[in-house]
């Protein structure tokens, strides 16, 4: 039977950026994820959202609804990412 854990799942290096800023200050918003990556990176709201979608899908991000929207916190640490 295949390990489904995140750690196999290879995260990219703009996911590792959203990822960076869950792992400083969770949970957030997904515009306060973009408050936090986006200007340095040139990136727009639309962008944000769907390497979120793509880290949920991934199981490396847990979401949680929050009124009409949702808070995202990271479900692997970052100790754990850099190991593995």
């Amino acid at each position: 039977m295949a390990d489904e854990s995140p750690q196999n799942e290879r995260i990219s290096e703009a996911e590792q950026a959203v990822m960076e800023a869950l792992w400083a200050r969770a949970p957030l918003t997904a515009n306060e994820v973009a408050d936090a990556v986006a200007p340095a990176r040139g990136w727009s709201l639309p962008t944000v959202k769907t390497l979120l979608a793509r880290l949920v899908a991934k199981q490396a991000v847990a979401t949680e609804p929050d009124g009409k929207r949702f808070l995202y916190s990271p479900r692997i640490a970052r100790a754990d990412f850099a190991a593995g």
